[in-house]
């Protein structure tokens, strides 16, 4: 079978969005697209948009701990202003004037203690957050098999009528299902899977020992991003509540848990949000990494335990900032502190075999 994937790029292109970085506030640290997957993608925006109204490094992922070693192609790469000087850290990727010479528009990689053209990016190269590896926006391509692995039907989809939520600007799904012998109903505003899969391979860069399999090994980096797709579908199997029950067996016999926002309504301390169970702990550390806030003052915001409307609030404008994009930083925030279990095996590029970085990524996301 022919694997597929999803160029990013080009759908940022067709969503009108920009494919660089956040507003420059980040500090440094293809495959053919397959027309079928482009449209999935395509009409769940179109659809979306027609209905609404409207840094320090870490130890072993600086900015130059990037992607594994690409093709060479110093032979097509633009002339640059100024050489791109000696590097540290072998093996990892950096965006030309990003902290160091060379051009704006070509990913480097140090190779023997020198950068040197990775492959240029046909546009701005985009530089991430400390310790994330800078990248070219083609590179985010999303494999069909991802897709495949969160394409499963919500199990909430029974009966199901156009519906709206309060503070949801897109449409919403009304729907009435019954699981474990309980009837119940609920609003949902459930990602497209070729969504979902771009979320994921963007976040991906948030492991980059992960990341650098792409080239290296890629059938070890598909089985990477699907085990944390896989692990998202049995956390929410895709499901984001607005607003009603979610029926679930956690053990003891199936219940009927009221959510709002994406929130456990009767949640004590774990209070996760959709899709990909965050916690706020982990939403708070992620911010504090990032230089945004403190974790205090992040704390403060959303509640330090049970259901609160700042949590809520976050949960809900997260999923709205997301819903028309392909990044989203609650799965950017759980791969990250993901990552904080994974370079504990691997910390640099040779020190693990692809098996065992995708093995770390399981036992993280496990």
């Amino acid at each position: 079978m022919v694997r597929r994937t999803l160029p990013v790029v080009a759908v940022l292109v067709a969503l009108g969005c920009d494919s660089g970085g956040d507003d420059g506030s980040w500090n440094n640290g293809q495959p053919d697209a397959q027309a079928g997957v482009d449209a999935a993608l395509e009409a769940s925006t179109d659809a979306s948009v027609e209905a609404s109204p409207e840094a320090g490094a870490d130890d072993a992922t600086t900015a130059e701990d990037g992607d594994s070693p690409g093709a060479d192609a110093s032979s097509d790469a633009p002339a640059e202003a100024a050489p791109p000087g000696p590097c540290t850290s072998p093996g990892g990727r950096s965006c030309g004037g990003n902290g160091m010479g060379g051009d704006p528009a070509v990913l480097y990689i140090c190779t023997n203690g020198e950068w040197v053209v990775d492959h240029p990016c046909g546009g701005a190269c985009e530089a991430m957050p400390a310790g994330v590896p800078d990248r070219c926006p083609s590179d985010l391509t999303v494999p069909q098999s991802l897709i495949d692995a969160v394409d499963a039907k919500p199990y909430v989809e029974v009966d199901c009528q156009p519906g709206s939520y309060a503070g949801w600007p897109y449409e919403a799904k009304e729907c009435t299902y019954t699981s474990g012998g309980i009837t119940t109903s609920v609003t949902v505003a459930d990602p497209d899977p070729a969504r979902v899969g771009a979320w994921i391979v963007d976040a991906s860069t948030f492991i980059p020992t992960l990341w650098a399999l792409k080239w290296s090994s890629p059938a070890d980096y598909e089985a990477g991003v699907k085990v944390i797709g896989t692990a998202m579908m049995m956390q929410s199997s895709r499901i984001f509540p607005l607003h009603g029950g979610i029926i679930e067996n956690m053990g003891s016999g199936y219940v009927n848990y009221q959510f709002d926002k994406g929130v456990t309504v009767s949640c004590s301390s774990g209070c996760y949000c959709r899709i990909n169970s965050l916690h706020r702990t982990e939403w708070c550390s992620y911010q504090e990494h990032l230089g945004v806030k403190s974790y205090d003052a992040c704390i403060a915001e959303v509640g330090a335990s049970g259901f609160t409307e700042g949590w809520g609030q976050r949960c809900l404008q997260n999923h709205i900032d997301a819903w028309t994009a392909t990044k989203n930083e609650h799965f950017r925030a759980k791969v990250w502190k993901a990552n904080q279990t994974v370079k504990g095996t691997c910390p640099t590029y040779d020190s693990c075999t692809p098996a065992q970085v995708v093995q770390a990524v399981n036992q993280a996301f496990n």
